[in-house]
């Protein structure tokens, strides 16, 4: 995925209503097929380097959503995925140096990997990738469709050891996220339960160390207890 042309982050960007306008287009735009172009348009005029923007929206709505706005755009992830269109970023491959080999990752596996697997663009530390995977994952888990779906495709992703994307620490970790993530009861809880396995699968990993100091790229969420909830129009 990249842009044909660079894209520049505005120094102050307006977080809420990109997720409002995101909510509006997964919700009224007139076809399935519609939404998901939509959303591929929107990746495509970012690009690589601010695919974590792109992230940071769809935290916002997972973050400060009411689930109607939630199981809106999750049901647009769900027609994404079954047709092979998820947006999606580049992450440096597990070993490579200087970002030589990258690999083309969906929402949930880039954070995974920008945390555990840091490249160029820094580490996502702890208490950041737990906010924001916190908000993605219950997000997704609004559908439970989407939620069954994104099982399967990161398990597949965690039981391949020749794709060259993951470590083995962290093929484990992502494993043990699958399971808790299936079992969750609600969203909040699948959510919540799926981010601890994860963190405790890389703690268990050898050799890793999970940082719990500065953040590398873009912060996923902001805080905007000051706004009211994000709400399907």
């Amino acid at each position: 995925m990249s842009g044909a042309q660079a894209q520049a982050l505005r120094a102050d960007p307006d977080w809420y209503s990109a997720a409002e306008a995101l909510i509006e287009a997964c919700a009224y735009l007139p076809t399935p097929e519609d939404r998901v172009r939509w959303l591929e348009r929107l990746c495509l005029s970012l690009g690589d380097a601010l695919y974590p923007a792109f992230l940071h929206v769809l935290c916002c709505v997972g973050e400060h959503g009411d689930p109607d706005a939630q199981k809106a755009v999750a049901d647009v992830l769900v027609l994404a995925l079954q047709s092979g269109r998820l947006p999606s970023g580049r992450h440096t491959a597990w070993g490579a140096m200087h970002g030589a080999a990258t690999r083309i990752m969906g929402p949930i596996e880039f954070l995974c990997a920008w945390h555990a697997q840091p490249d160029s663009r820094g580490q996502l530390n702890a208490s950041a990738f737990d906010r924001a995977a916190r908000a993605l994952i219950g997000l997704v888990s609004h559908s439970d469709s989407a939620r069954q779906l994104y099982c399967a495709k990161l398990l597949a992703d965690a039981e391949d050891p020749l794709g060259g994307a993951w470590s083995r620490g962290t093929r484990q970790a992502l494993q043990a996220m699958v399971h808790a993530w299936a079992a969750g009861a609600n969203p909040q809880r699948a959510a919540s339960d799926a981010v601890d396995a994860f963190l405790a699968g890389l703690r268990q990993g050898e050799g890793h160390r999970v940082s719990i100091l500065g953040a590398g790229g873009i912060s996923p969420i902001s805080l905007l207890q000051s706004r009211p909830p994000l709400r399907k129009p």
